[in-house]
């Protein structure tokens, strides 16, 4: 408002003063002061005592003011609503100087958004209390040299991991799915090793765990097919390769035979019988992600095992199947290696099923080992008790091994 506006609202207020304290004014007809132009009140606000108002009040569209208020030292609101919708404007008024301290308390990660919702209008002056510095201060450019390279850092006396990402050549927060595709690099798989191999070098200061396919089995394809005799034999002969003073931790899916394959690798580790523990995540549906999409490809595309590896190594099918880095990194990372190191074992041995399997297989060699049935039937499938291992290292890195627990990683 105006000083001209202002000053007639001041001069209405103080004829309307002097008339409530002028003692004739009782016997005069009721007079009523209309100032226009200002805020209305009505009904629900009590002023009593005085309103003492100091360059802060912007009145608009009507202030009406009837039958002789007195106004000294007080306001008083009672059972009344106070709605400011759409109406406050702060301008040159905010000024922050030398007194904002953030300590080690503002995580900004690759992502601050504001649509539609943040005005300021020559309001803030923050000085010399903020600093800020990016990844590259600490890690320099990334750029398609050191794409993919992860490099770590103390930031505010927290260890701290960036990821030069080779999509955008940015640096961000390095994941666990980043961790193992870097272990999974620096490892190089190209071939099957023995698992009684792996077992037998592995140190006494480090751990690891092992994930196989189940031993041969029968017929029956269901949650209660069990191995036959010769899976049985199977899973038997290689417990004894690898028989030895290493505490073993088991667990399976809940399938009869993935369980058998772990009592049997316990027996012939001559170990009493062992009851694996049942470990839902490691049934044959781990990587489906729509059933009805996955069922529609096998039918329309050649059955199970094409479509499985097909998308393992391409992508194909991706309505149906979750990602394979993201989801091999959740199965590992989430579920079997807290499952392992509650057992305090220093290794972990689990069974699970071919379409499980096969994908671990083709992610933790890079897609080095051939397993590609949609191309060639003809011993590109994993064969029984192959699988993956992971050897954890006392630094914390870890080393990638696909494995085989017969003669041949493939059948």
């Amino acid at each position: 408002m105006d000083q001209k506006k202002w000053m007639g609202i001041l001069a209405a207020m103080l004829l309307l003063f002097c008339a409530c304290n002028d003692e004739t004014s009782s016997t005069s007809p009721q007079a009523e002061t209309v100032v226009r132009d200002s805020v209305v009140i009505r009904d629900s606000v009590v002023i009593r005592d005085s309103v003492r108002v100091v360059d802060s009040v912007n009145v608009i569209d009507s202030l009406n003011v009837r039958d002789s208020v007195h106004v000294v030292d007080s306001l008083n609101i009672v059972d009344s609503a106070l709605h400011v919708i759409d109406s406050v404007v702060i301008r040159d008024s905010l000024r922050i100087i030398d007194s904002l301290n953030i300590t080690d308390s503002i995580h900004v990660i690759d992502s601050i958004r504001v649509i539609d919702s943040l005005h300021v209008t020559d309001s803030v002056n923050v000085r010399d209390s903020v600093v800020t510095y990016g990844p590259e201060h600490y890690f320099g450019e990334c750029n398609a040299l050191n794409s993919g390279v992860i490099k770590s850092a103390t930031i505010n006396g927290e260890n701290r991991d960036y990821i030069c990402d080779e999509n955008t050549l940015f640096w961000r927060v390095a994941n666990k799915v980043d961790w193992n595709d870097l272990y999974i690099y620096q490892s190089a798989v190209t071939d099957f090793t023995p698992v009684r191999e792996v077992v037998q070098n592995l140190a006494e200061s480090e751990k690891m765990i092992i994930v196989l396919r189940h031993a041969e089995r029968g017929s029956d394809y269901s949650i209660t097919g069990p191995l036959n005799d010769n899976g049985k034999k199977q899973a038997e002969n290689l417990g004894k390769t690898i028989a030895g003073s290493l505490e073993f931790y088991y667990g399976a899916s809940q399938f009869i035979r993935a369980h058998q394959t772990c009592n049997n690798i316990a027996k012939g580790r001559a170990e009493a019988d062992t009851l694996a523990d049942t470990i839902a995540v490691l049934n044959d549906d781990w990587f489906v992600k729509d059933t009805a999409a996955y069922n529609d490809a096998k039918k329309n595309h050649g059955g199970g095992w094409k479509v499985t590896s097909k998308w393992a190594y391409q992508g194909s099918y991706s309505d149906a199947f979750y990602d394979l880095n993201a989801r091999s990194t959740e199965l590992i990372d989430d579920y079997l290696i807290p499952a392992f190191e509650n057992s305090g074992k220093q290794v972990g041995l689990f069974v699970s099923h071919d379409v499980v399997m096969v994908p671990l297989v083709v992610y933790a060699s890079g897609k080095k080992i051939n397993l590609k049935y949609y191309e060639d039937t003809n011993n590109r499938w994993l064969n029984y008790l192959g699988g993956i291992a992971i050897v954890f290292k006392p630094d914390g890195t870890r080393v990638f091994y696909v494995v085989k627990g017969l003669d041949s990683g493939t059948m």
